[in-house]
């Protein structure tokens, strides 16, 4: 596939990166001095000009690009380079919306089109601010969770979750705790140690389990083995710091979910204008400030999240909740380096506007890997779907031994979900919803295939 990305927002780099190890991919970027290093650093055609121009399009190949993304600092370019694109021959287009001013949305997103990209044929939106706070609001609705994805219509889901101090999974060994019912284990992480639970395995308070299972296996795992009673989260209540798009956004899902929320916000017009808006208290104030904090008892709220467009700003602020008590603290942290940081200092939940909207691009509209279904792991881990062929017949998964990181995490047999156990079998044209990690994708994906028919081949 031929894809054209037109910008210099961090987000147009981050795609190219994702991209072209599968697709032809070019660039075109404005100002050749200050971004000629960095465009060199990747595998792709290299342009420069201004993403409006209709000039500099065709240079770039605008007519043969199977797909055009624009993703410039400027809103109002992109919406004008995606239509200039899809009139001069690109065949799909999606264009970044940074801002709040062009939503006609009002600012909500209930799943439907977007209607300005209806109004201007783009094919898809892309709002970072709105991913973000799609990733948030599905986090914090689970109790302790530090990651949180649906597959299959939300039949399958995927669990992050830390192992609390005195939880019931902490009383031996893994093969006598046993896994509950409708539950896979994929991977742990101790550290910066990652492994896969065994029969043999004693896990630790703090380590961070993920898991794969059906709803009801799920809520199973959560409640009945890594948490303890009267655990994290008791109270409905959250601290919101930053009243922006994704701030305002947080406090009207949580709100409207049941929530009693409170939201501190350093611009004061920005404060009467969201306080119309929301039931719970909103404060003029620093989100840093500690005095504040003390005074309006933050410590108090089992949740704070810091949504504040400055990455300093969220760390200090996140540190400050961590020191008044705070049990659970979600992150904005935009810069890519800062992800892992901010994990490192003890940060629990840390996400990233324009990495959740990367995320969007990749699975929403398939241009990277039609089986590609999430990234985890700050991009180390993915969830994909695979295809058994269908001639082959059926495999007990006690035959399946890869010597790789690639879990079946669950099996779709027609109508059925299946969360498979050791007795279970891989029949042909079933489809596998496999977590690996990423370097160990093509290894994966390879023996799930070939792999499979050589060990029918000789049964």
């Amino acid at each position: 596939m031929r894809i054209l990305i037109a910008g210099a927002d961090e987000v147009a780099f981050r795609l190219a990166e994702a991209l072209m190890g599968d697709h032809r991919v070019g660039v075109l970027c404005p100002e050749r001095e200050r971004f000629e290093a960095r465009v060199a650093s990747l595998e792709v055609d290299a342009h420069y000009g201004s993403v409006t121009s209709v000039e500099d399009l065709r240079s770039a190949g605008v007519k043969d690009a199977d797909l055009f993304i624009a993703a410039g600092t400027s809103d109002e370019g992109n919406l004008v380079a995606c239509v200039s694109a899809k009139r001069l021959g690109a065949r799909r287009t999606v264009c970044f919306l940074f801002g709040p001013a062009l939503d006609l949305r009002d600012g909500r997103d209930d799943g439907t089109e977007d209607p300005l990209g209806t109004a201007l044929d783009i094919d898809l939106v892309v709002r970072p601010a709105s991913q973000l706070t799609e990733e948030i609001l599905r986090i914090v609705a689970v109790p302790g969770a530090l990651d949180v994805e649906a597959f299959v219509g939300g039949r399958v889901q995927l669990l992050r979750h830390a192992v609390e101090a005195g939880a019931p999974i902490l009383k031996g060994a893994l093969k006598d705790v046993g896994v509950p019912e409708g539950v896979v284990f994929v991977m742990a992480r101790r550290g910066d140690d990652m492994f896969l639970p065994k029969g043999d395995t004693h896990f630790q308070p703090g380590d961070k389990l993920t898991a794969m299972g059906t709803m009801a296996g799920i809520n199973r795992l959560l409640f009945r083995y890594l948490r303890v009673d009267g655990g994290l989260e008791t109270r409905h209540e959250a601290s919101v710091i930053g009243g922006g798009t994704v701030g305002l956004g947080v406090a009207l899902g949580l709100e409207e979910a049941g929530w009693r929320v409170k939201v501190i916000e350093s611009d004061r017009a920005r404060c009467e204008a969201i306080s119309t808006r929301l039931k719970g208290l909103v404060l003029h104030g620093d989100g840093a400030d500690l005095d504040l904090l003390e005074s309006e008892r933050i410590g108090d709220a089992p949740v704070l999240v810091a949504v504040t467009s400055n990455d300093e700003k969220n760390l200090l602020v996140s540190l400050l909740a961590r020191s008044l008590g705070v049990r659970r603290v979600v992150t904005r942290a935009d810069s890519p380096s800062n992800e892992r940081l901010f994990e490192r200092v003890g940060i629990d939940v840390v996400r990233s506007a324009r990495g959740a909207a990367v995320n969007r691009v990749l699975s929403g509209i398939g241009v990277a890997r039609a089986e590609l279904l999430a990234e985890l792991e700050h991009g180390e881990a993915e969830v994909i779907e695979l295809v058994v062929p269908a001639d082959l017949p059926s495999i007990p998964l006690t035959r399946m031994k890869a010597g790789l990181f690639g879990i079946i995490g669950a099996i779709l047999r027609r109508a059925r979900v299946i969360i498979p156990r050791g007795s279970d079998s891989v029949e042909g044209g079933d489809r596998l919803l496999v977590f690996c990690m990423k370097s160990e994708e093509a290894s994966v994906r390879a023996f799930f295939q070939e792999g499979l028919r050589s060990l029918a081949e000789s049964a």
